[in-house]
This record gives structure tokens, sequence and C-alpha cells, in this order.
């Protein structure tokens, strides 16, 4: 959680897109350790300020209909969008992740952000086959880093984790 504050920080002075960055790093921790999706896990960690505010708007996303959410630049109309179009997706087991990616997309304004909140939650919690083919192949990082050197980071990443533990 501090380190998630810490990052966010160097982009953005506001107390509520720093908690909304803990709270997606957070679940994005809670979906791979527990294999669930849920983006509250990291409420107490927050101010109680905070965790109300926070309450607050992940109960209207998963109450109000996914297009509510724009415009959805700002973190917290992003990360309520990316939740909602999530939560609201009915579709079960990995195909979950593309019928909810779909629908953030379809909300559009910052479609990328919020495509990338939605989809780090999804593939933490789905994994990368849930990805469909077509769409890992064009995967890339910048600057033209391909998707299958950004897996490898990652395996090291975790390599590296276990090693240190």
């Amino acid at each position: 959680a501090e380190a998630a504050a810490a990052v966010s920080a160097l982009t953005h002075w506001d107390e509520h897109a720093r908690s909304g960055c803990v709270l997606w790093s957070l679940a994005i921790e809670h979906a791979v350790m527990h294999g669930e999706l849920d983006v509250r896990s990291g409420l107490s960690l927050l101010s109680p300020a905070e965790a109300t505010f926070w309450t607050e708007k992940l109960d209207e996303a998963e109450t109000a209909p996914p297009a509510t959410f724009n415009p959805n630049g700002w973190v917290v109309t992003a990360l309520q969008a990316a939740w909602s179009s999530i939560a609201q997706t009915p579709a079960a087991g990995p195909e979950h992740y593309v019928e909810a990616l779909n629908t953030a997309i379809r909300i559009g304004n910052d479609t990328d952000t919020v495509a990338a909140i939605a989809g780090g939650l999804l593939g933490a919690r789905w994994g990368a086959t849930a990805i469909p083919a077509e769409w890992r192949g064009i995967i890339h990082g910048y600057p033209g880093i391909p998707g299958v050197f950004l897996a490898t980071l990652a395996l090291d990443a975790v390599a590296a984790g276990l090693a240190g533990s």
C-alpha cells in the first residue's frame, strides 16, 4: 500500500487518486494470491475518510451501469468504470476477461486507461490464457518490446521474489 501510494504520488497529487491506486494494486495482489476479484480488499489500509469515500464510490460502480462513469479520465471515475464493467458483466470463467474488457472499452472517453485498469484486474484473476491468442500476439511494451519478452520479465520477477523469500 505504501509503495503504490508513493508511486502514484509522483504524478497524482490528489489523495483520492493515490488511494485508488492503492486499492487497484492490492486488488491485483488479492486476485493473484486468492483467485478472486475483490477491489475492496485494501480498504482497511486506507484512512477512515478514504475508506468511506471509496466504499461509496465502489457501491456506485456495482449498482450503476458502466456507461455512467464517463468522462473517466480521473483515477476515481476510471476505477469506477473499470470495476463497474467487471462487476456487472455476467460471463463466468475466463470468458469474463473478454466480456468485461469489451464492456470497459465500450464506455468510451479515456478508453485506454479504463481498459488498462480492468485488464490488469481481470488478467490477475484469470491469467494470460484468458486473453485471446490473437490479442496476446499483438501485445507489446514500450518501446517495441514484444509481449513474449514482457512475459519472460514477469516470470523472472516472480522467480527473483521467490528466491528472496
